[in-house]
């Protein structure tokens, strides 16, 4: 995927497990909801790049999909960029989600 894409999607478990991480060493519960938030918000902004389809984020996934899966480039699958722009929208709201829970659910 190109960046920021890439750097987002690969942010979003580096924080979950920094914030379990810091939850075994700390003790603190307020370390996971810190790292829930963080990585909801980089959620929200890898759905944005998809959705938009920021530096061809969508169309380059659609194709690499593709390619995988020995399908031309001409045929329709469920990993067409309409498709894919639409997981993105519901990254998007899958993060709104975190970082919501994140602030109410203390």
């Amino acid at each position: 995927m190109p960046q920021p894409a890439r750097a987002l999607s690969w942010m979003v478990p580096a924080m979950l497990l920094l914030g379990f991480l810091l939850v075994a060493l700390t003790g603190e519960p307020w370390t996971i909801w810190i790292a829930l938030a963080v990585a909801g918000v980089a959620l929200v902004l890898l759905g944005f790049c998809v959705y938009r389809d920021v530096n061809g984020a969508a169309t380059t996934w659609s194709r690499l999909y593709k390619e995988g899966r020995g399908i031309s480039p001409e045929h329709f699958t469920f990993a067409d960029v309409g498709s894919i722009k639409a997981m993105g929208f519901s990254y998007m709201v899958i993060g709104l989600f975190w970082f919501g829970i994140s602030l109410f659910a203390r």
